[in-house]
Formats: structure tokens, C-alpha cells, sequence
């Protein structure tokens, strides 16, 4: 069970890190280059979301106490993220938009990646 553990730990944490990483970066330059990054970022999302699932089971699995509270409220933030990143910015890369939807829609996925990472860091000191 350690060497699965510490593989998932790692399929959960680099693409989260590519996965929250570029969200800022496209954030901040109002999504310019976002086309390019839209399906590497959906599938490190669904990566992380999936290996954080695993993660869920392996460790959390029949425990909701404080921890657990504060990373399923990170584990809602991120998957909030991915629904808006797939929502809103597919729909302005497809319909052409010169970006401003899809600027908001990153600026929201990386507000939300915030609140995520937040959980994530505090969980491990409740």
C-alpha cells in the first residue's frame, strides 16, 4: 500500500501544479495563450481530480471529522474550477470571443485553485 500511496501522492500533485500554475499565469495575462493550454490543463485537471479521488479513499475513507471537512471543501473548489474552466472558456474559444469571458473565467478557476490550495495546506495542521 506505501508504493501506491506515494504514486498516487505523485499523479495527484504535478499536474495539480501545472494544472493551478497556468491558470495564474493565464489569469493574470487576460487568457492570451489559453487556447494553446485549454486541453493539457482539462486533462491535468482530470488527472488531479481523479488521483485526489483515489487519495480520498486510500486515506480519508469512513472519517469526516475536521480534516476531512477542510479538504472536501478544497476537493468542491477545485472540481468547481474545472466546471468553469470547461464551461466558460470552451464556450468563449468557441464562439471566437477576443477573450474577455474567457479571462473571467480563469480569473474565477484560479480564485477557486486558491481556496484549494489553502485547504489542502491547512488540512494537514487541524
Amino acid at each position: 500500500m506505501q508504493i501506491l500511496l506515494i504514486i498516487t501522492i505523485a499523479v495527484h500533485v504535478l499536474p495539480s501544479i501545472f494544472w493551478a500554475g497556468s491558470t495564474f499565469v493565464l489569469a493574470r495575462n487576460g487568457g492570451m495563450g489559453g487556447a494553446a493550454l485549454f486541453r493539457p490543463q482539462i486533462g491535468a485537471a482530470t488527472v488531479s481530480v481523479l488521483s485526489g479521488s483515489l487519495l480520498w479513499h486510500l486515506l480519508h475513507q469512513g472519517s469526516f471529522q475536521s480534516t476531512e471537512m477542510i479538504l472536501a471543501t478544497g476537493a468542491a473548489a477545485a472540481i468547481l474550477a474545472l466546471l468553469v474552466q470547461v464551461i466558460m472558456i470552451r464556450t468563449a474559444m468557441r464562439s471566437g470571443e477576443a477573450s474577455p469571458r474567457a479571462a473571467t473565467g480563469y480569473r474565477v478557476s484560479a480564485a477557486l485553485l486558491v481556496v484549494t490550495i489553502i485547504c489542502m495546506a491547512v488540512a494537514q495542521y487541524v
